[in-house]
């Protein structure tokens, strides 16, 4: 027999596929969940195979999500064994478009879906949502990925150690509530990412992690962080300024950030990250106010390290890039991870 919480799982399972079969078969598709413990270990939300009445068919790992805007298409993560499948009420067409650029197929609710196999080709464009029922989203790891939440998972993902160290002290480092710090932790454990080892938890799948939270940072946290924005004719003083902007506690991220870790990378903006507006550095670099499009942007952190240095962690420049929703940031995203010692040391946990 299912335990309930087995029982509870596998209901929002055949809820979801109900749902998902209720879109598909208006495209002439049929859809049937499979179990694959590799996939779903993964975060994924079901594995599926689709199939048409030709007999032609094919295993998706299927990804439910409200709504997927431009910064989500170029944040989401394939599955590394399946072809993935994004399932949604709404996506955008500059989304679409990214979706089809990097070979992951989609459906939402109106209908507008791409779906290519072999001699399959589904291609349902510019559909206008109708009212009705709607598809739930996944609920695994809500707490964890929620706004707060990530907070949380950044400093987890930034500093490994901190799994280990007492709540208080990694909910004061993220900037969120004890009560928020223990949900988060509970809910992290639950999903498999944290285990207590020997009485000390230690971060496991962290790569898998990484994927999950990157993905939820470019709508749920980055559009929170959004300060002011200023213009300058030349942004290259921060290469030179490290001691001031240490001694000012002021971060570089971004594509500037980006562009010590990755020299391909010629940044056109610079991000800066601080607890306030430092107002010394506006006025010394004469910074005219943009009231949206500068080139340098003034973001809210929402961490606290001592001793930080000026370059923020490569876990937020990675995933500062992935949420610009720019395919040329993405590629060295992808890079970075590969190349940079912390990420891809959480690769290996």
């Amino acid at each position: 027999m299912f335990s309930e919480n087995e029982h509870g799982e596998i209901l929002n399972e055949r809820a979801r596929l109900a749902e998902l079969d209720n879109v598909l078969r208006g495209l002439g598709l049929k859809i049937d969940m499979l179990s694959d413990k590799h996939a779903l270990d993964h975060g994924v939300d079901l594995v599926a195979r689709v199939s048409r009445a030709s007999g032609a068919a094919r295993t998706y790992a299927v990804e439910i999500k409200r709504s997927v805007p431009p910064e989500l298409a170029t944040a989401l993560h394939p599955h590394p064994s399946f072809p993935t499948l994004v399932v949604t009420r709404s996506i955008t067409e500059q989304a679409a478009g990214l979706l089809r650029e990097r070979g992951i197929d989609y459906v939402d609710e109106a209908g507008n879906a791409h779906i290519a196999w072999d001699d399959v080709l589904i291609d349902v464009r510019g559909r206008r949502k109708a009212g009705g029922h709607t598809i739930g989203s996944a609920s695994r790891g809500s707490k964890a990925f929620s706004r707060a939440g990530l907070q949380v998972g950044f400093v987890l993902l930034s500093w490994p150690a901190m799994a280990g160290r007492p709540l208080r002290a990694l909910a004061n480092a993220s900037g969120v509530s004890l009560g928020t710090a223990q949900a988060v932790v509970d809910d992290l454990a639950k999903a498999g990412y944290l285990y207590d080892a020997a009485g000390e938890r230690r971060l496991v799948r962290a790569g898998e992690l990484l994927n999950r939270w990157s993905e939820a940072y470019s709508t749920r946290l980055s559009p929170s962080l959004s300060g002011d924005e200023f213009e300058v004719s030349d942004i290259s003083w921060w290469r030179d300024s490290e001691d001031e902007l240490t001694r000012l506690n002021v971060q570089v991220g971004g594509e500037a950030g980006a562009s010590i870790l990755d020299p391909h990378l010629i940044p056109a903006t610079l991000t800066l990250y601080a607890d306030e507006r430092p107002r010394s550095l506006i006025g010394k670099h004469r910074m005219v106010r943009a009231e949206q499009g500068g080139n340098i942007h003034i973001r809210r952190r929402f961490w606290t390290m001592p001793g930080q240095p000026w370059l923020v962690p490569s876990t937020l420049i990675y995933a500062d890039l992935l949420a610009s929703g720019d395919p040329r940031q993405r590629e060295h995203a992808d890079r970075i991870r590969r190349g940079d010692d912390r990420l891809a040391g959480l690769d290996r946990l």
